[in-house]
């Protein structure tokens, strides 16, 4: 019963960590924009819906992370290809598009494009193989540049209607990534040794990572389309 995956300790732990984390998010960007982005021209046409789509982004991946520091175990090299693979790409594609978004090709691709090299790099390391890291690597070049990519090619044709789709998906191929994790490298490791994040830990990193790229949002270099009217 213990190897299995819905009664995994650390499973629901970072479930719970995740929940905290985004109503945290919400809570303090409700302040900020009573506090100061009310004044940012059309805040809530321009970014509201997208820094929605940030803050469940940030959080499922870094909830994805998180279960694998919980678990943090050396792994076979087609392992840690697939782990590396899965967190370039998937923060390429979904910290791209949205960025892509709000400010443009440019920006966005800039963006995603090296945070999911630094995530995909880090995250194949998980193997011994330079392979994995490899993989990783040329994943959040991929997806960097890939996200960013369908978001501005969406702009005329109800990316409105596209997004919440993309995002669901995005989010169950996270999930999918926990559930593979468990059964390549926890299941029936008797050997594993679970390791410990704190909450308050996990939540400044998340906030960290979202006010920044608020920032980059809101401030950051805009394509000529994008600086005027933004995506929506």
């Amino acid at each position: 019963m213990k190897n299995n995956f819905n009664n995994d300790n650390t499973y629901h732990k970072t479930l719970k960590y995740g929940s905290i984390a985004f109503l945290v998010l919400l809570l303090i960007e409700s302040v900020a924009y009573f506090g100061f982005l009310k004044f940012v021209p059309n805040f809530l046409s321009k970014y509201l819906i997208w820094i929605i789509y940030l803050n469940i982004s940030v959080v499922t991946l870094s909830m994805s992370v998180l279960y694998i520091l919980f678990n943090k175990e050396k792994v076979p090299c087609m392992t840690g290809m697939m782990i590396g693979m899965t967190i370039g790409m998937q923060i390429g594609m979904m910290i791209g598009a949205v960025i892509g978004a709000t400010n443009g090709y440019f920006t966005g691709a800039m963006v995603g494009m090296i945070l999911g090299s630094i995530g995909g790099t880090i995250a194949g390391f998980t193997s011994k193989s330079t392979m994995a890291w490899v993989q990783g690597l040329m994943s959040g070049i991929m997806g960097g540049t890939m996200g960013p990519m369908i978001s501005v090619m969406m702009f005329t044709d109800r990316i409105q209607i596209f997004m919440p789709f993309y995002m669901l998906l995005n989010v169950m191929l996270l999930w999918g990534f926990l559930k593979m994790y468990h059964e390549e490298v926890i299941k029936d490791n008797n050997d594993l040794v679970r390791k410990n994040v704190d909450l308050i830990t996990f939540v400044s990193a998340t906030i960290i990572i979202t006010t920044l790229l608020i920032i980059i949002m809101i401030y950051g270099p805009k394509s000529p389309i994008f600086a005027s009217t933004g995506i929506v």
